[in-house]
């Protein structure tokens, strides 16, 4: 069974992070299409606002809390969110799946030449990795969409990473999924900045505290002081005052195997992040977050 917590009307998978990768290592291998969303505070404010984003969200193959506010809030409910799981974690670690597997992936959006070189850095770290293919479309433009869309199509990788940022990512990923033909698509928002060092990550010890998001206001005070103060706050403090009243919702999983199981990948997964694997990409974090 699929169990998820419902946050505001929005539904988030209780997964952790090994168990979202054996996941995503079903979805290729099943070759169809799977969406999977990475849903922080600001996801639940486009949400509240937005019926059909929300629904969006709500029918996506794997929802992932990406944000500790949302497993605080959890915590008050019988079934609690485990942890997060946030986007860059997530492009990493299936990054190192897709090195071990043969897989291959695309990287598409953020700013001329930033996923050429997120695509570049994955595979110094991760050797074997296949790049399918990056491309930063230079417009908003329907005929630049289409690029991106024959791009990828061309390329057939096995997984998708969309950074156009919320909700238009993730949007732009359902509207074209028949065309697409990918197996794994998500939308990770700014992680190729963060990959690439042009944006830099909280360091650890401020990530486990869940404080990244105040690392990031004091960085970019300008851009991000209205969508955290005055956008996102007043979410959080609904969020919370209402999260007792949250509901756990629980329907057949989109896969046979179910998230409980011991099977040989999700022993994999949790391989990937346990041990060497997990110290790997710890590193990555780090020197990310001092770069730059």
């Amino acid at each position: 069974m699929r169990t998820q917590l419902d946050l505001l009307g929005t539904l988030i998978d209780c997964v952790d992070a090994p168990q979202a990768l054996s996941q995503i290592d079903d979805f290729v291998r099943s070759g169809r299409f799977h969406q999977v969303v990475t849903v922080n505070v600001d996801f639940l404010r486009l949400a509240s606002k937005d019926r059909g984003f929300q629904n969006l969200v709500n029918n996506a193959d794997l929802v992932l809390a990406d944000g500790m506010p949302l497993v605080w809030a959890s915590r008050r409910r019988s079934t609690p969110l485990p942890c997060r799981v946030t986007g860059i974690d997530m492009i990493l670690s299936c990054a190192q799946l897709a090195a071990s597997r043969g897989y291959s992936i695309f990287l598409l959006g953020a700013a001329p030449g930033v996923a050429r070189e997120a695509g570049e850095v994955l595979q110094q770290r991760f050797p074997g990795l296949r790049i399918a293919g990056t491309y930063s479309p230079p417009t908003t433009e329907p005929a630049d969409q289409e690029q991106c869309v024959r791009m990828v199509r061309a390329a057939q990788p096995d997984m998708l990473f969309v950074a156009f940022g919320a909700p238009k990512q993730d949007e732009w990923i359902c509207q074209h999924q028949d065309r697409l033909d990918v197996p794994v698509c998500m939308g990770v928002g700014g992680s190729f900045d963060m990959l690439t060092g042009n944006v830099r990550r909280a360091p650890l010890w401020i990530q486990r505290r869940g404080l990244e998001w105040l690392y990031r206001l004091v960085q970019e005070p300008r851009r991000l002081w209205k969508r955290y103060i005055v956008h996102d706050l007043p979410v959080f403090a609904r969020l919370m005052f209402q999260s007792r009243e949250s509901t756990v919702v629980s329907q057949p999983a989109t896969i046979a195997r179910p998230f409980e199981s011991a099977s040989t990948e999700a022993a994999f997964a949790e391989q990937i992040f346990a041990g060497e694997a997990s110290s790997q990409m710890s590193e990555l974090a780090v020197r990310v977050g001092q770069s730059a």
